[in-house]
């Protein structure tokens, strides 16, 4: 099916929580996706693929945000312009912890490399306003682009619910 054609991801968000029975968040690119009538937040992703897609501009405040955060992760396929979830999964920030524990080295790896470009800066020849430019853009911190999640690690790390979504969600969110 065309691109086009297909249903945007708000909408496969939206499926999800009527599925889960969970009410929309704050909404945003980097608001909560979804909440319950306990106030517990929800990250919601769904895929076609053997990986899900995480986000732009992946920070160490962006996994802070996520470490409090439960997941909720559908695989399904198009029929036509329908969308049919396959299967479903939950995980906790104890479950996600072994992927967020992974992404946090690569962010730190990259602050490592702004360590010894900055030190490259102070043994040549830039000036004092080059080397606070460079500070202050290296200062922003690094992020990564989309760092995905594979299914093999939410089917062996995570809970696959096939039925009662709504009520299994309460019960392992306690």
């Amino acid at each position: 099916m065309p691109a086009s054609s297909q249903p945007q991801d708000h909408t496969r968000e939206d499926q999800l929580r009527a599925l889960f029975g969970l009410e929309p968040g704050d909404g945003g690119r980097s608001g909560t996706d979804a909440k319950d009538d306990q106030g517990r937040t929800f990250e919601l992703k769904s895929t076609t693929k053997d990986r899900v897609t995480t986000g732009r501009d992946v920070s160490t405040h962006t996994l802070e945000r996520w470490r409090e955060r439960t997941w909720i992760i559908g695989r399904g396929e198009y029929s036509g312009t329908t969308f049919t979830f396959e299967s479903t999964w939950v995980l906790t920030p104890a479950q996600l912890e072994p992927w967020f524990f992974k992404i946090e080295n690569r962010l730190v790896e990259s602050g490592r490399l702004g360590d010894r470009v900055m030190g490259a800066c102070s043994t040549n020849d830039f000036t004092s306003a080059e080397r606070e430019q460079i500070a202050a853009m290296l200062g922003r911190g690094s992020t990564l682009n989309n760092p995905q999640i594979g299914l093999a690690f939410v089917r062996q790390n995570g809970t696959l619910i096939t039925d009662n979504h709504a009520e299994r969600l309460r019960q392992l969110v306690k």
